[in-house]
């Protein structure tokens, strides 16, 4: 037999504890208190069926404190609105491994220099690279019609910023 260490409430107590808990959620403590015996009273059947149910899986604490310690602080703070769908990704743009290989060359041959720093090493790549350069922005234009030269630029310039950064992580 497998042991239990999170006794959870079924379902259908989670819902009725938590809509008493939004209903009073702003009250202040001693009104909570009088709601909530209030409440129990009157939802006495469902909470035996909880109590039954939890001490028959091997709860051994007392079933209305957790219900009632439940509602006051965590479902009464609950967001109880729909999740909101996640944001759609935009498209991964890779670059060619000779541009990656010649942004490497580059900051090792460049990485030693004193006024050398991610920012002085990308513009002067970009200077001395025009070729390699001009002919991965041809490419990635033609795969990405919805791309412009704001992005590509920014695209390029992470590109040899995180370079940067695994080639002095890895030295």
């Amino acid at each position: 037999m497998t042991t239990i260490y999170r006794f959870k409430l079924s379902d259908d107590i989670s819902i009725i504890v938590t809509s008493f808990a939004k209903v009073h959620q702003y009250d202040d403590r001693k009104t909570y208190k009088e709601a909530w015996e209030d409440w129990c009273s009157e939802n006495n059947e469902c909470i035996n069926r909880e109590v039954k149910r939890l001490t028959d899986i091997g709860y051994e604490g007392d079933v209305l404190d957790k219900m009632y310690k439940a509602g006051r602080y965590y479902f009464r703070n609950k967001n109880t609105k729909e999740k909101k769908e996640p944001k759609q990704r935009r498209a991964y743009i890779s670059m060619n491994t000779e541009v990656l290989e010649a942004m490497d060359e580059h900051i090792k041959k460049n990485v030693n220099q004193n006024d050398y720093s991610p920012a002085t090493g990308f513009d002067s790549f970009c200077n001395e690279a025009t070729n390699i350069l001009a002919t991965e922005i041809r490419r990635i234009c033609g795969e990405n019609e919805n791309i412009n030269a704001k992005m590509l630029t920014k695209k390029i310039k992470k590109t040899y910023k995180n370079r940067y950064y695994l080639f002095t992580k890895l030295n």
